[in-house]
């Protein structure tokens, strides 16, 4: 079970630091500090650049909290762990269970891309494939994305890394469309790593299978957007193998 430690913002590394250091290592699985992936430009490059994503906040996952909140009395650092009302418990499982699929295994929210079609946010790849209707807002400068998310009992807002590679209309995104469409209705099928595209934004396009991972029911395709081979990761059920 995941319960939810609250330090100073900007300090839950060192916080987390104290916490090991203080509590016994057979009471809890692991202890960590959720993290995003944003975009930072220096260098005249753009850099990977991890953040914390929830400020002043860290997790440990145990079911032993008793034993790890006495340890947390010897920690320096402010340290209180959350309640429901007046009783410590920890996130539920349905919390949990979004922070796990947002995550991979290091707690970590990998970078998305996309494109904004209009006032529309189109995920072609990333962790936000499977949060779409979450985004509130995006910031194509700073490329961020801005959601609200079910966690601690309410609906909290985050940031998350999010590169719009193109904003254009909805008439240009159906054009794209057509020409692809067209291209492919003329042009031999079944050749080898050919997939069609059966539901979602880019429905009737075909493109080429680049890899498989069915055990997370994530199948990477190419397809041609806007004169540029972009990769786009689908579930299974969302195409068919020419």
């Amino acid at each position: 079970m995941w319960y939810v430690i609250h330090t100073m913002s900007g300090t839950e590394q060192k916080c987390m630091q104290q916490c090991m250091q203080y509590v016994d290592e057979s009471d809890y699985v692991e202890m960590f500090v959720p993290h995003y992936i944003s975009k930072k430009h220096f260098k005249k490059e753009w850099h990977d650049v991890e953040k914390t994503l929830f400020p002043g906040y860290l997790f440990v996952d145990t079911d032993r909290i008793e034993a790890v909140m006495e340890g947390l009395a010897k920690v320096h650092q402010y340290t209180r762990v959350l309640k429901d009302a007046d009783v410590v418990s920890p996130i539920t499982k349905e919390e949990q269970e979004f922070l796990s699929n947002m995550m991979d295994e290091h707690h970590i929210v990998r970078y998305s891309e996309g494109f904004l079609i209009g006032e529309k946010v189109c995920i072609t790849s990333g962790p936000l494939k499977h949060y779409q209707g979450c985004i509130k807002t995006v910031d194509r400068h700073r490329r961020i994305a801005k959601l609200m998310i079910p966690v601690f009992g309410g609906m909290i807002p985050v940031e998350v890394g999010f590169g719009a590679v193109k904003r254009v209309s909805q008439e240009e995104f159906h054009q794209m469309k057509q020409q692809n469409i067209r291209k492919h209705q003329t042009s031999p099928r079944g050749k080898p790593g050919q997939v069609k595209v059966l539901s979602g934004a880019f429905e009737g396009m075909t493109g080429r299978l680049l890899c498989a991972m069915p055990e997370r029911d994530e199948w990477m395709i190419e397809l041609e957007l806007f004169g540029v081979a972009t990769k786009v990761s689908c579930q299974r059920e969302e195409i068919e193998i020419l």
